[in-house]
């Protein structure tokens, strides 16, 4: 082979592995379904995404996978929601990915509620064992000051359509640190995003405005951040507490008989007729504590679902406000 040909090929070669480099796409991977359907808006063609938790199972309860790994393995970045919801799986999921670039606290990891309007929980709705309750009083002692006995906030805030903005701009900020030469076209996407939202949250607060005051009950402390919104009074919840520290062991907090009698008491003298549930919660109990208040049962998507048709951020908050809606309609006419 002559110089002029080997030179020639050499170029080829420089220009195929510039191209391919270029055409690389960022590895993305979100614990839940409603934020890799955001990452795949911002990111846009620019990235490849995928998720560990689908949007029709229990968050918190998650039972790690080795297809995990795999994904965890190859990722550029992970998107946590953070704020407690994945502490029960995520970090066995992490202890058994090799990938360094994803942990908490590089590069590669984005706690998605960053920016967000959290909600801190009351003390009194959170369970700690005595051992935990304990520890935090000798800490107490030993700095010489109060006891700190914060529960932590509320990590159900992407059920506030509004937090899907700054869930939006976390993201983005990230695409741009990892990925800087697709800065504007992430810049772009990003707007487009914020602009739709902007519009739909006209339409979804208009849409539940006639409901607003109305008294109703959740299963679980999901539908705070909903409630905050429009307005809507939660007179109590099925669980009665829910875990300070998550783990498979103590996520199943049904309750007693006498947690039981309490909540169809205040239901009932509140005329709260509507309790607000998740396809993944036991609907036996609920059909049991509705008929002994007289009240109905809506049960409500609570993330982006693949597997219910509902791959889009629009479209599940559009079917949620809708299923709510008719619900809430439906009840104005009970006695």
């Amino acid at each position: 082979m002559s110089r002029e040909w080997k030179l020639i090929l050499l170029l080829v070669c420089v220009m195929a592995l510039t191209h391919a480099r270029a055409e690389a796409k960022l590895n993305v991977v979100a614990t839940t379904e409603h934020d890799a359907a955001i990452a795949r808006v911002v990111g846009g063609d620019r990235i490849a995404v995928a998720y560990l938790a689908k949007g029709t199972q229990d968050p918190h309860a998650i039972v790690p996978k080795r297809s995990f790994s795999v994904h965890l393995n190859r990722a550029d970045l992970l998107i946590a929601n953070g704020q407690g919801l994945e502490m029960a799986w995520l970090p066995t999921a992490l202890a058994e990915s090799t990938n360094a670039r994803i942990r908490e606290g590089k590069p590669g990891y984005l706690d998605a509620s960053i920016g967000a309007a959290l909600i801190p929980y009351d003390p009194a709705d959170v369970k700690a064992p005595l051992l935990i309750r304990g520890l935090v009083a000798l800490q107490s002692v030993a700095v010489s000051k109060p006891p700190d006995r914060t529960a932590g906030y509320n990590h159900h805030y992407w059920l506030d359509p509004a937090n899907g903005n700054s869930t939006a701009k976390a993201i983005l900020d990230k695409l741009v640190l990892l990925d800087p030469s697709n800065a504007t076209v992430f810049k772009a996407n990003y707007e487009r995003f914020a602009a739709k939202l902007k519009e739909k949250l006209v339409v979804w607060d208009a849409q539940m405005k006639p409901f607003e005051g109305t008294e109703i009950a959740s299963y679980h402390r999901s539908w705070t951040y909903l409630a905050r919104r429009h307005g809507l009074k939660i007179v109590g919840y099925i669980e009665p507490s829910e875990p300070l520290l998550l783990s498979t062991t103590n996520l199943d907090n049904p309750p007693d008989r006498d947690e039981k009698a309490v909540l169809v008491a205040r239901m009932t003298q509140s005329r709260a007729k509507l309790i607000v549930a998740e396809t993944y919660q036991d609907l036996a109990l609920l059909k049991e504590i509705a008929g002994a208040a007289g009240a109905a049962v809506v049960i409500l998507p609570s993330s982006v679902s693949q597997a219910d048709g509902i791959d889009d951020y629009f479209a599940f908050f559009d079917q949620l406000y809708g299923w709510l809606a008719q619900a809430l309609n439906a009840v104005k006419a009970f006695p």
